[in-house]
């Protein structure tokens, strides 16, 4: 790029840029301070230390929730990897057309607001409104209460952010699978490969960078879930399924509307957020280098 496209491109950007990180910077600043304040609507603030820091680490409820949120993270992101890679693997078997349908098909829980598509995902488990996926359990002798009983409400939200979300990783690893050199898929065939073998030693290090990406966006999705539980469960506190950004907005303008301990519980789940995907943004780093 010559230095006039440069200077050029800078005077588009840069307003654009200074907005989106005043946006960012300023609240994020605002959250640190408030976090060593004892603050609630009204009121100046006083300052507290690490008081509400102490108080986090040591409340058996964020440790609780903090918990529930790794473990639906980790559920979520490989369910969407698997599930995501078994249907892009199909798509990419099928002629364009019916590709293009069925991709379509695939995109309409994905473009549906969180809202919305908890609320229709939840009427599938939900008598009440027919309980589809209930009514087809019922020959197994398999019928858990899916809103009360704290390991099925668990497994309800990991579906349907596997069911809600899972579009995404198949638009990824559908173009990452386009992208695997024919030649070394036939030349594995010709070496009495499997098909198991070719995928786990061709195809999947041939996508290791896309692989990295989907975690990356699924684990920072995953720890600032919030719609679709106050949808399916709403008594998340009492099934044992509230999540941080819950718990967060419980203590900031539910319960107790403290924000100054709600903003440390925003920093220590910025923190936890960065140190899951160190990993992965390394990962992804290094194969934009490579690429």
């Amino acid at each position: 790029m010559s230095p006039l496209r440069r200077r050029e491109f800078l005077i588009f950007v840069a307003p654009s840029a200074l907005l989106m990180t005043a946006l960012m910077i300023g609240p994020l600043v605002l959250t640190v301070y408030n976090g060593f304040q004892r603050v609630s609507y009204g009121d100046p603030g006083q300052f507290v230390g690490l008081a509400n820091y102490t108080s986090t680490l040591t409340d058996a409820r964020f440790l609780a929730a903090a918990g529930f949120t790794t473990l639906y993270t980790a559920g979520m992101t490989v369910g969407k990897i698997i599930v995501g890679y078994a249907m892009a693997l199909m798509l990419n078997a099928v002629r364009p057309k019916a590709r293009s349908f069925f991709l379509g098909l695939l995109l309409v829980p994905y473009v549906v607001p969180t809202v919305i598509g908890a609320l229709v995902f939840s009427w599938l488990f939900n008598d009440t409104f027919g309980g589809l996926v209930n009514l087809l359990m019922q020959p197994l002798g398999f019928a858990p209460d899916w809103f009360t009983d704290p390991s099925a409400a668990k497994l309800l939200l990991v579906l349907h952010s596997i069911w809600h979300e899972a579009a995404f990783a198949i638009l990824v690893l559908l173009a990452a699978l386009q992208g695997v050199p024919r030649e070394r898929i036939e030349a594995a065939a010709i070496d009495g490969a499997s098909w198991w073998q070719t995928q786990w030693r061709i195809v999947v290090p041939s996508m290791r960078g896309f692989l990295a990406f989907i975690a990356l966006i699924s684990i920072m999705d995953g720890f600032r879930v919030f719609d679709s539980i106050r949808m399916i469960t709403p008594a998340a506190s009492t099934v044992g399924t509230e999540s941080l950004m819950v718990y967060v907005y419980n203590v900031a303008l539910g319960e107790t509307q403290q924000l100054g301990l709600a903003s440390a519980i925003n920093v220590i789940t910025i923190v936890i957020i960065l140190i899951f995907l160190v990993p992965f943004v390394r990962q992804t780093w290094q194969e934009m280098k490579t690429a």
